[in-house]
């Protein structure tokens, strides 16, 4: 029996009206997302329902709110992995990318989901009282670049590689604007994501103690029990399978470069399973594309209100 693989994503896959047509038109999704929206408001935060689909905001405006996006990247995920389950989907392994090792954690039982969310929303307020503005920008070309161009390892540095032919980089806001621009001079095209600060660098080190310390919150479940095995945890950061989680490891998460692809060599029986990308974009079944042409990949969500077409494709094909 082929493996059923999870994909959960993080910051820069999140846009307005994400899922809107789950939220609109399956009951399930709209269930979860709703009870994890009162977590939310009951902790004084704004409704992140109303930030995604409140009316005023379009595809193309920036979703870049952190504590709001945080929160929503993680209510979205979890609340897709309901849908499935209702369904009768359950996945053998999740591949967690940066906050979506969070959702992997959650979704898993390994963590509460309401301790979870508290928990993205917490850091998130944490950061943005003590980041330095900066950003991550996606880059369609060749790694190697980042050492053959002084600018871009003066000013930035790699926070995620994707394949032979895409990776991230992360820094303060000047820097990002003189790499990117030494990059469109070579022809190279670059996306800026919905990002304030400069994930997966150095910008973080200040704050190793106050996010390890909050982290301590978190409480991992690790007992398992033979009637319902929980399904494994593999890390992007660590490229390894997670068998238990303490503080440190969220500031590993937050601060190493995600290696996902790498990530991917962990997944037991990896050339037969099926690979359901729970992410808000679909972004690391895009990458897969790239980097595992031959995997059978399932993206879901996508900006179209084509998710309940790919869930009729993924049960016809996985069921």
């Amino acid at each position: 029996m082929r493996n059923m693989v999870y994909l959960l994503g993080g910051q820069g896959s999140q846009y307005f009206g994400m899922a809107s047509s789950l939220y609109q038109d399956n009951a399930e999704f709209r269930r979860s997302m709703d009870r994890l929206d009162a977590v939310c408001t009951g902790r004084g935060e704004r409704s992140v329902v109303d930030y995604l689909y409140g009316s005023g905001r379009g595809l193309s405006d920036p979703c870049d709110d952190l504590a709001l996006s945080n929160a929503a990247i993680l209510m979205v995920e979890y609340s897709l992995s309901e849908v499935l389950r209702a369904e009768g989907l359950r996945p053998d392994v999740l591949v967690g990318s940066s906050l979506g090792e969070f959702s992997a954690m959650a979704i898993a039982g390994y963590v509460p989901v309401e301790a979870a969310l508290g928990f993205v929303i917490e850091m998130a307020h944490l950061l943005e009282g003590r980041l330095r503005p900066g950003g991550m920008v996606a880059v369609l070309g060749d790694p190697r670049l980042y050492e053959e161009l002084p600018v871009l390892h003066q000013h930035t540095e790699v926070a995620s590689v994707n394949h032979d032919g895409h990776f991230v980089l992360s820094g303060e806001t000047a820097g990002l604007r003189i790499a990117t621009e030494a990059l469109k001079e070579r022809g190279l095209i670059t996306v800026s994501l919905p990002v304030h600060f400069a994930f997966h660098s150095s910008a973080l080190d200040g704050l190793r103690d106050p996010i390890t310390e909050l982290a301590a919150s978190l409480t991992f479940d690790a007992t398992s029990d033979p009637a319902s095995a929980r399904p494994l945890l593999i890390s992007s950061t660590s490229t390894d399978v997670v068998k238990g989680w303490h503080a440190e490891d969220c500031w590993t998460t937050l601060r190493r470069p995600i290696a996902f692809t790498r990530a991917l060599s962990a997944v037991p029986g990896a050339a037969e399973a099926h690979y359901v990308d729970l992410t808000p974009s679909s972004t690391l079944a895009a990458i897969m594309k790239t980097s595992h042409p031959d995997l059978r990949t399932y993206p879901v969500i996508t900006p179209f209100g084509t998710e309940p077409a790919r869930l009729r494709t993924l049960r016809a094909e996985t069921l």
